[in-house]
């Protein structure tokens, strides 16, 4: 297998994928073969391989993604994966929160009558309170979760579960603390072993600086 090797030059927007895709080409496996494989949806696959990163996933699934992929390849150049990130951001942009791009004219403010510039003036300091709160709410409140499965309380025969549920999109999900995966609508299906007796599960929800939610159920293999 040939090295991957860092040049000094920038690197292209779709550099790594290109080079994912020579190897993957050269083996000649295709990339309907990979997905089935992985379980990585095929479009993150081509968008890995076409450099097109808005088509990702945010947070660490992107990375998960590629790292299944090339895991896949047999792949084990030492910085691949730090490379694809640092590729994958140069190629994201970032746009300002609009509310503090608005300028406000003061000139014209001033001009106005009194009342009615304590009352722009008022109104303004409100719309920013009331912002802020519902901006910081968001960042440290606990996301939704929901389970439809398992239920409470819940006998069985088999020695495995399916644990469904959904959250907020951008949260991270692990289920007796091992992180799963979620789609981009915040659900999530995953297997869970279980063994003869009460069995606890434990699935929890976070987002980066977050409370965590979290909801436990026993279930009774008979």
């Amino acid at each position: 297998m040939s090295e991957f090797v860092k040049k000094p030059v920038s690197l292209d927007k779709d550099f790594i994928g290109s080079y994912v895709k020579k190897i993957r080409e050269k083996k000649e496996i295709t990339l309907e073969e990979i997905s089935r494989q992985t379980k990585v949806n095929i479009k993150y696959l081509i968008a890995i391989e076409n450099g097109n990163y808005k088509e990702l996933p945010k947070g660490i699934y992107s990375k998960i993604f590629f790292k299944k992929y090339i895991d896949f390849l047999e792949i084990r150049h030492k910085n691949i994966v730090n490379d694809f990130i640092k590729e994958q951001n140069r190629g994201q942009s970032f746009d300002n929160n609009i509310f503090f791009n608005k300028i406000v004219d003061w000139k014209n403010l001033l001009s106005l009558p009194k009342v009615i510039r304590n009352l722009a003036l008022f109104v303004l300091i409100a719309i920013c309170f009331f912002y802020l709160l519902f901006y910081f709410k968001n960042i440290f409140s606990p996301p939704e979760l929901d389970l439809s499965s398992p239920l409470e309380n819940q006998i069985t025969e088999e020695f495995y579960v399916e644990v469904i549920g959904k959250t907020d999109p951008e949260s991270e999900v692990r289920i007796n603390s091992q992180l799963i995966l979620i789609d981009q609508k915040g659900n999530f299906k995953e297997d869970v072993s279980l063994k003869t007796g009460i069995n606890v599960i434990v699935v929890s929800s976070k987002k980066k600086y977050s409370q965590e939610n979290k909801i436990i159920r026993q279930i009774l293999v008979e």
